[in-house]
């Protein structure tokens, strides 16, 4: 068999054990290294690979000759519930972003329209690549609403940190009792119950210390009396910090104390005006691994390509920079396996799953991806080609958790044209409940209401 055998989602079954063969290896592991050969799947774990891997008797061995093989990709921080408001108002600054989502559009939506949005979110990540998303899901207005957005994840197929939250203005008072009761519900390898704070508060974090839950903040500079969250005690591995801008050298060597992971947007950030670029150079200084992340599809796509690309010149260019301006110890130029490593192996440690996802090695979670080299070629490096050249249309193969995802380049069952059409179903009522409709957005950069 080979990777055009339509067959093989039939034969891929629980259980039976599956070779990926003859296949360019980019394992980002230092003791495994980068290599031509084999990857043994078995369960929801990698079991062997190399180019000597033993091959089990019984098991659907797949000829992948001339893919190239990386660990599945991790979105640090999006906003799932948001997806079908892709691309709703191009142009909004942060504020007005804010004002549109959570002051008007949140509040019309039902439990089935923040399904649609996980779902279709959850599908275009898969579709690109991403195995694990940390879903900061800032508009859960109930159980109901927390429920459904679980479902559809899991539906998915999704690897998912899902970290509840509320949006600017939203009554808080089920949050928390609320995250314990959808600990018990869902909670295993899958799906992950984090608390989920836009603005973050000192009483938010000591619950969710004190009953064993992570937590995700979003902070930067804005944040009033910062010092005293980074001061707290509170911050450990278990946390994830997003966007980060605006912070001192200081207030870096604190997190980095702690072991907190860090989630960096490198689109996100210049968009708003959050900062000039994503703060990469100085979590490098303060020896801080970071994660990347696409944010929301509100204003521009989601692709965790093109965010490690951005993040790459980002980083380049403010190395560059500091070194032509004579500042000491500057962190050197990234190259391409950098890049590589902030979506996976730093995606590993902000959906707290370090080592065993982000990584191909014996024991790991069977997350993958295969890249097909048909567009991609002619190339010479493998490693610069998934990073520096690859898009969607070049992603074969995907699996999680032992299971497959994407084949042939196409989702497996997912029915996409009815999906998008649920999407634009949804996007319409919420636009009509708003006074506002497509047809007035067509040919204009921003949603304006009253």
């Amino acid at each position: 068999m080979n990777l055009s055998d339509n067959s093989v989602p039939q034969q891929w079954t629980t259980g039976r054990p599956v070779v990926l063969g003859n296949v360019h290896v980019i394992s980002m592991d230092a003791g495994i290294g980068d290599f031509v050969g084999d990857i043994v799947i078995e369960g929801d774990t990698i079991r062997d690979l190399g180019p000597r891997a033993g091959r089990p008797g019984d098991a659907l061995v797949i000829d992948a000759g001339g893919a190239i093989a990386i660990p599945g990709l991790i979105d640090g921080h999006v906003h799932a519930w948001e997806g079908a408001l892709r691309g709703v108002s191009p142009d909004s600054d942060f504020m007005t972003y804010m004002s549109l989502t959570h002051g008007k559009l949140a509040p019309l939506m039902t439990p089935e329209d923040v399904a649609i949005g996980q779902a279709l979110t959850a599908a275009r990540a898969l579709d690109q690549g991403v195995t694990t998303i940390v879903d900061n899901n800032h508009n859960v207005r109930s159980a109901q609403h927390a429920e459904a957005a679980i479902e559809a994840l899991r539906a998915a197929g999704i690897r998912t940190v899902f970290a509840a939250g509320v949006g600017m203005g939203q009554p808080d008072e089920h949050l928390l009792p609320l995250l314990l009761q959808l600990r018990t519900a869902y909670d295993d390898d899958l799906t992950r119950i984090r608390l989920m704070q836009a603005f973050p508060t000192v009483e938010g974090w000591k619950f969710a210390v004190e009953h064993g839950l992570g937590v995700v903040a979003e902070i930067g500079g804005w944040v009033e009396d910062l010092d005293s969250y980074l001061n707290s005690g509170l911050l450990g591995p278990s946390f994830t910090l997003d966007h980060c801008a605006g912070l001192s050298g200081t207030q870096w060597s604190r997190i980095a104390d702690s072991g907190a992971a860090v989630a960096v947007a490198p689109r996100s950030d210049p968009h708003y005006g959050l900062g000039v670029a994503a703060p990469v150079l100085q979590a490098e200084r303060a020896g801080v691994q970071v994660a990347l992340s696409s944010d929301n599809e509100f204003e521009y796509g989601s692709h965790l390509f093109e965010e490690m690309r951005q993040l790459m010149s980002a980083q380049r260019g403010a190395s560059f920079a500091a070194t032509q301006a004579g500042e000491a110890d500057v962190p050197r130029p990234w190259g391409v396996r950098d890049a590589l490593r902030a979506a996976t192996a730093g995606g590993a440690l902000a959906a707290d799953f370090a080592g065993r996802i982000g990584v191909l090695k014996p024991g790991a979670k069977a997350d993958l991806v295969l890249l097909s080299t048909e567009h991609l070629r002619p190339i010479a490096s493998e490693l610069g080609a998934a990073v520096s050249y690859a898009t969607a249309r070049d992603v074969q193969t995907v699996v999680v958790d032992g299971r497959l995802r994407k084949w042939a380049g196409e989702l497996v069952d997912v029915d996409w044209p009815a999906l998008v059409r649920q999407g634009e179903d949804s996007r319409d009522r919420l636009l009509a409940k708003a006074g506002s409709s497509v047809e007035e957005l067509r040919f204009e950069g921003q949603l304006v209401l009253d």
